[in-house]
């Protein structure tokens, strides 16, 4: 099994134990995966990893009335970690729509938590692409919102203060030469 695939099933893993801590390590292999390869794909799946980590971070929502949504959120997550391997990005990316759709299911619920939080995971994690060193067209590009609201964000929060990590030129070439086999 590839890497990519191992991390798939490694999210799925972690959101069925619930452990929180592991899917924001999933979100960063993901996040830096997608800086790397420029991959609207990985972004995407380090959303998901995020939202999912802020889900399982709040214990009420572990309760019985939320039992049957979970359910549903792990096994739309399951058919898109099936799908790798098997399908291209295009199909990939609907399938993570639909994880997507069931966690927007959980507003519905518990409006004091939930108000769009997948937009906001995606909105952070871009200006957290952009703070470590990625251009802000490719950020932009890649989550889908527009350059100066990535840059708002970033300034508001004071993201370059906070990110730890760049991703350095001589760390996107190698792996780039990787990837061409070079």
């Amino acid at each position: 099994m590839d890497s990519f695939k191992q991390l798939v099933f490694s999210l799925l893993q972690q959101f069925k134990k619930r452990n929180e801590k592991q899917l924001r390590h999933l979100k960063d292999s993901f996040l830096k995966e997608a800086t790397l390869k420029t991959s609207k794909l990985y972004f995407e799946i380090a959303v998901i990893a995020y939202v999912l980590s802020k889900i399982t971070s709040k214990p009420r929502l572990m309760g019985r009335e939320y039992q049957s949504e979970l359910l549903r959120i792990e096994k739309s997550l399951a058919e898109f970690a099936s799908g790798v391997g098997k399908y291209d990005d295009a199909t990939l990316l609907r399938l993570l729509k639909n994880v997507e759709e069931n966690v927007n299911a959980l507003e519905i619920l518990d409006q004091r938590f939930f108000r769009d939080l997948v937009s906001k995971g995606r909105m952070k994690l871009a200006a957290t692409m952009y703070a470590q060193g990625v251009s802000l067209g490719v950020a932009s590009e890649i989550s889908g919102i527009e350059k100066q609201e990535i840059q708002e964000y970033a300034g508001n929060t004071m993201m370059f203060d906070r990110v730890k990590e760049e991703v350095s030129i001589g760390e996107r070439i190698k792996k780039a030469r990787k990837m061409l086999g070079e």
